[in-house]
């Protein structure tokens, strides 16, 4: 009897507190959302203020997050290919079928490229709220 109440104790303890750091972080993420692109395309035309610019380096940062995963995941997917997946029409063709291992390795570099200009982007727009301060 007991231990049935220190257990019933200790797991109304562990949901109380799982509940409670729930809260927190969707607290902060509501705080520090991204806006929509379509508020971002508005924010481009018209911002003037450091928390829009602010708000415009947070649309970038979770852009250059996106490209970079899917760089990964693309990058995970050449070497797949390249392991599991010879493809004979590569090495003389290269990417030209939109399939294999170079058309993966290929978009990973692209979206790692495009990722690296956005992260520029967003801390471009992060000096220009520290500048409008």
């Amino acid at each position: 009897m007991k231990s049935t109440k220190n257990l019933v104790s200790t797991l109304v303890l562990i949901a109380t507190l799982a509940v409670l750091s729930l809260s927190a972080v969707y607290s902060v993420a509501q705080a520090q959302k991204a806006p929509t692109k379509k508020e971002f395309k508005t924010l481009l035309k018209t911002a003037k203020e450091p928390s829009e610019h602010l708000k415009i380096a947070e649309y970038y940062r979770q852009e250059a997050a996106r490209l970079t995963a899917s760089s990964k995941e693309h990058s995970e997917l050449a070497q797949t290919y390249a392991k599991h997946f010879p493809n004979p029409m590569e090495a003389k063709h290269g990417d030209t079928f939109g399939a294999g291992s170079s058309h993966c390795k290929k978009w990973a570099d692209l979206e790692s490229q495009e990722a690296d200009e956005v992260d520029a982007m967003a801390a471009a727009h992060e000096e220009m709220a520290k500048a409008e301060h």
